[in-house]
């Protein structure tokens, strides 16, 4: 101990905090997994309180609505102030104030905190050695407050995890840790956040570390993810109460024909994942056009918000009570058409018996009511979702995507228990669509199974959830809801030293010059839209670019063309390939290595780079070639045992 002290001074004398509290190996790092486990579990009690409370006195005073949040959560339990009351149709300006507040607290403070927050972390873990701005998870926390209690679609974990990972950064750098420490330090405080608000210490470190890839895990920081989100849980739930976040009735499937719709559940949450992913990611780039302030654009996406919810509260905030009362069955559709027409005016004080389709008889037609009320919930919470992050509003995605996986699982539900002809467990189809419609969206099908295991309290759906999720995660492989996500490990700047330099560094491009290709070529004076349509052929998006003459030009890559549909028509005959090519990019020569190609790769964000031999292109080499020679001289140059 003595040692260690003296040897953190200073040759002045003086104390250096980083000597002594360095991360000296795997131990003290599990140490600090705690710590940061503590502060995520103390943040997200904190964060739910706050939400809570600025949800009862908006949502449930102001705008008078009832059971905003589920069976597990935190909620004020105290009778809505009745001096605030104004009534539903607050709901069409409370999503607009808190739109504009979000949009200027982000603006003057922090633009990081805008959006998911997920992508953010994501992107801080690939390409800034974890680093986070230690202002980011408060300011993100209040933003958060601000636009799930005024009624905008989302979901709470993007702050919550930011917290935990915001402070594991913190002692990284507080410790003079290195990237690798940070970076499971940054995974290991997002476990903590997500592990203590759902109550799920393991499905919380799962999320954390097959978050970050599309095909791959980083089973590095496994083990710290578990200790910092078991921690965190033990705090939160010291603090709040322990139990799962959802109270279910009995859940299981009767026979295993049920199986066939189960598989059906899974294409539905595909099909509607791609269509969540497109609305949301053309949100962003449309509002990115809006001749407006950045400040002004949350209010602006709040004004459809605040009409929907005003029809159709279910589908605004984060949904949770909504989710809760459809698991218990005790949500009336019959009320649902009447509330609609009142809210428009067409009729009054419609009781529930008017409205099952004027018959007791007629319950085959109920049941198709039913189904269509859950696919137009589901519908309506995309539209809601993409209206408020997408335009800059600040929350998460994995609560929504639990709403809209919800509601098509009730959906299916419905259509099995209409054919197969007996009481199907609806709360059965409902959890199973949760897990698998995250799973597909987000590239984590073990972590959306083990979450909505824990979320619930029970494994006993852990089969049909198995199934669904994995038919939805391999039909949704080319679907990137987080753009900052890397394929494998070995595409992210994290893992580039881990591969073997050395043998990288004795293989030259002259020595593997029959690996070289030349069929995603180009000449620079090819037309554009003749380019899109063939590349359609050869399933390429980046293209080697040559002048007439043959020699290299430039890079393409048509993932980072966006053209309009209607400027694509004016400019279809126009625009040349040279026109938008990348003459930045140059060419590697034969003698350089491998390891130095990888890098390039990287850096330009391209899976393919050109060679040339004194000024003449021969040829290119892709990302998929250099992976494959690796692994071939791996095992070829293994020592083989006696």
């Amino acid at each position: 101990m003595l040692r260690n002290l003296f040897s953190s001074l200073l040759p002045d004398g003086s104390f250096s905090f980083s000597s002594y509290f360095r991360i000296k190996g795997r131990r003290s790092l599990y140490l600090y997994c705690v710590i940061t486990g503590i502060v995520s579990g103390l943040g997200a009690f904190l964060f739910s309180r706050a939400l809570a409370w600025a949800e009862y006195i908006s949502l449930e005073s102001i705008a008078g609505l009832q059971e905003t949040h589920s069976g597990g959560e935190y909620y004020v339990s105290l009778q809505p102030m009745s001096s605030l009351l104004l009534g539903r149709w607050a709901l069409l300006f409370l999503p607009v104030i808190g739109g504009l507040i979000t949009g200027w607290i982000v603006w003057k403070f922090s633009p990081d905190s805008s959006g998911t927050g997920t992508d953010s972390l994501i992107d801080s873990f690939h390409n800034k050695e974890g680093k986070v701005d230690p202002k980011v998870p408060i300011i993100k926390s209040i933003a958060t407050v601000f636009t799930l209690s005024s009624g905008g679609s989302g979901g709470k974990e993007g702050p919550i995890s930011l917290i935990g990972a915001g402070f594991g950064s913190l002692v990284a750098n507080l410790t003079k840790a290195g990237a690798r420490a940070r970076r499971t330090l940054l995974l290991a405080g997002t476990a903590g956040g997500l592990g203590a608000i759902f109550h799920a210490p393991l499905g919380g470190a799962l999320t954390s570390v097959e978050m970050v890839y599309r095909e791959d895990i980083e089973s590095d920081s496994l083990v710290p993810c578990i200790i910092s989100s078991v921690t965190a849980f033990l705090i939160y739930s010291s603090l709040n109460g322990f139990g799962a976040v959802y109270k279910v009735p009995e859940i299981g499937f009767e026979a295993y024909k049920e199986l066939v719709f189960y598989l059906i559940l899974g294409i539905v949450c595909y099909l509607s994942g791609a269509f969540l992913i497109r609305s949301f990611q053309f949100m962003q780039d449309w509002s990115k056009t809006w001749a407006f302030p950045i400040w002004l654009k949350p209010a602006i996406g709040g004004i459809p918000v605040g009409i929907i919810g005003y029809f159709l509260p279910e589908v605004i905030g984060t949904g949770a009570g909504f989710l809760q009362n459809i698991l218990e069955g005790t949500y009336q559709f019959e009320n649902t058409i009447g509330s609609f027409f009142q809210a428009i005016g067409l009729a009054k004080n419609i009781e529930a018996d008017h409205i099952q389709f004027f018959a007791n008889d007629l319950s085959v037609h109920v049941d198709v009511f039913i189904v269509l009320c859950f696919l137009l919930f589901a519908l309506l919470k995309i539209m809601t979702t993409s209206f408020t992050i997408g335009t800059g509003g600040s929350a998460g995605m994995f609560g929504p995507s639990l709403f809209i996986g919800g509601m098509l699982g009730g959906a299916v539900g419905t259509l099995a228990k209409l054919i197969l002809g007996y009481k199907v467990s609806i709360a059965s189809f409902v959890l199973v669509g949760m897990g698998a419609f995250y799973a597909g969206i987000a590239s984590a099908p073990i972590a959306g199974m083990v979450m909505i295991c824990e979320i619930i309290g029970s494994y006993y759906l852990l089969p049909p959830l198995m199934i669904v999720s994995i038919t939805t995660f391999v039909l949704s492989h080319k679907l990137h809801l987080y753009k900052s996500q890397k394929g494998t490990r070995f595409q992210s700047p994290a893992h580039y030293w881990d591969m073997n330099r050395d043998l990288l560094e004795e293989i030259r491009i002259s020595d593997i010059a029959d690996k070289l290709r030349n069929i995603a070529v180009i000449r620079s004076s090819s037309l554009l839209s003749s380019l899109e349509e063939d590349s359609i052929k050869i399933n390429a998006s980046d293209y080697i670019v040559l002048d007439p003459e043959g020699k290299y030009f430039g890079m393409l890559s048509l993932r980072n063309i966006r053209l309009h549909s209607e400027g694509r028509a004016l400019t279809k005959n126009l625009v040349l390939v040279g026109d938008v090519a990348d003459v930045s990019i140059r060419p590697i020569s034969t003698s350089t290595s491998l390891a130095n190609a990888f890098k390039t790769l990287l850096e330009n964000s391209m899976d393919k780079i050109p060679v040339e031999d004194q000024g003449n292109y021969l040829g290119y080499l892709r990302y998929a070639d250099i992976i494959a020679i690796y692994f071939e001289r791996t095992r070829t140059s293994r020592p083989v045992s006696s």
